[in-house]
């Protein structure tokens, strides 16, 4: 992921792996609450973690990441307050750096601080991404998300259908109707992915 961004100086991997602590979480687990300071980062390894805040006691997700992608967000950067909770989902396998880690990182490693705003302007582009994804609505934006986590099918295994209607910004029902429609299409794609790594 990070070399996707940028060239890693020399120095930053082994740092990394010398500091960054493995954590699997074997059942749902909050990594914090609203209103932490959130000084740990983390780059999922398998699984995925769901960003979400509560207002009037109904749950709005945000974001929903995956393999291979990493969570550092503006508290993290700044040390302030976050507004939301950061939830890793059952059989989750993350690998966690602290923001003291990191700061070290920043005063002994040419460029890493360099590298981490190139981060969390990568962060944005997928935000952006993902609005533009949400704008289309229907079938197609449910198409787009099935066909960017293959893996979250079948429906509930991993993540709750009210979570991805949030997410999706649609109603529970209105996800099971256009997921419905696009079936064939969801299981045709599955069956060509398979296909292909079989045929390797």
């Amino acid at each position: 992921m990070l070399t996707k961004v940028k060239q890693l100086h020399p120095l930053l991997e082994p740092y990394l792996w010398g500091n960054m602590v493995a954590q699997f979480c074997k059942k749902k687990t909050a990594l914090h609450e609203q209103d932490d300071v959130v000084d740990k980062a983390y780059f999922i390894g398998t699984g995925y973690i769901m960003i979400y805040y509560l207002h009037d006691g109904k749950k709005h997700v945000l974001r929903i990441c995956g393999p291979d992608e990493i969570i550092a967000g503006k508290s993290f950067m700044t040390g302030k307050e976050s507004r939301y909770y950061v939830e890793a989902v059952k059989d989750s396998y993350l690998l966690v750096v602290t923001a003291r880690q990191m700061q070290v990182a920043y005063e002994t490693i040419p460029e890493t601080e360099e590298l981490a705003r190139l981060v969390l302007a990568s962060f944005e582009e997928k935000e952006l991404k993902r609005d533009e994804m949400i704008r289309k609505g229907g079938e197609e934006s449910v198409l787009h998300f099935y066909t960017t986590y293959p893996d979250l099918l079948p429906p509930g295994k991993i993540i709750k259908d009210a979570d991805i209607a949030s997410y999706l910004m649609m109603g529970v029902t209105a996800l099971k109707r256009h997921r419905k429609a696009l079936g064939f299409i969801v299981v045709l794609s599955l069956f060509r992915l398979q296909s292909y790594f079989f045929a390797c």
